[in-house]
């Protein structure tokens, strides 16, 4: 005989499961995706960093050659032969053969913000012959520029917003410091890369030994 007594479950137990199992997966889902989201935000932030800083090198670079071109205007030698009349030592910002004065190049130096390492880095002035650029030659003179050691992921954002491609490029020229960062550089003939021959500005790899070694924007400032 049956136990009348005996209760027995609803007909629709069990079924709150499903619905807590199914946010449960929803979850799930959602921190992968915010997980996902937040590594691709990471590179692209990275990215957008890269890019910022390559803009900006090529307006310090401009805004040098804007200065640059105002002292030949006022009839300065360029420093494209040997014994530049225009001082480009950035401490020196009162004369008028000063690139960073008023009365002179009319600009301010340039920051060394987006610099490779900003406490040691520092723009240099150098005389080289870049190719397909004037008449620059190791007997007639050399074409003035300007220097600064950057990251390779900058260096490359450079080359695409002035070559058109992202390259890691190979160049044999030395890039030298002089003892004051005033003083121009020892003239280098160096051999230039061909994808940035006829190239007012870019970046490429400096292949010497330390400490020119690194990956180095440049700006020309004066062709021969």
């Amino acid at each position: 005989m049956q136990n009348k007594n005996v209760s027995r479950l609803p007909k629709d137990a069990g079924i709150a499961i499903g619905p807590i199992l199914f946010v449960v997966a929803i979850l799930g889902i959602l921190a992968a995706a915010i997980a996902a989201g937040s590594g691709s935000f990471t590179g692209s932030s990275a990215s957008e960093s890269s890019k910022t800083k390559a803009a900006a090198l090529i307006d310090m670079g401009q805004n040098l050659k804007v200065g640059v071109d105002r002292m030949l205007g006022l009839g300065y030698d360029g420093g494209t032969t040997s014994g530049t009349s225009i001082d480009i030592n950035p401490v020196n910002t009162s004369g008028d053969d000063d690139l960073f004065s008023p009365s002179g190049g009319g600009i301010s130096a340039p920051s060394v913000a987006m610099a490779n390492t900003p406490s040691t880095d520092r723009w240099n002035y150098s005389r080289h012959i870049v190719t397909n650029m004037g008449s620059a030659t190791a007997t007639t003179g050399r074409d003035l520029t300007a220097f600064i050691r950057i990251a390779a992921t900058v260096c490359n954002q450079v080359n695409v917003k002035v070559v058109g491609a992202p390259a890691t490029l190979d160049v044999t020229t030395n890039v030298n410091y002089a003892a004051d960062a005033g003083n121009l550089a020892t003239d280098e003939d160096g051999n230039w890369a061909p994808a940035l021959a006829g190239q007012m500005t870019g970046c490429f790899k400096n292949t010497a030994s330390a400490p020119w070694d690194g990956y180095w924007y440049y700006q020309v400032l004066a062709i021969q």
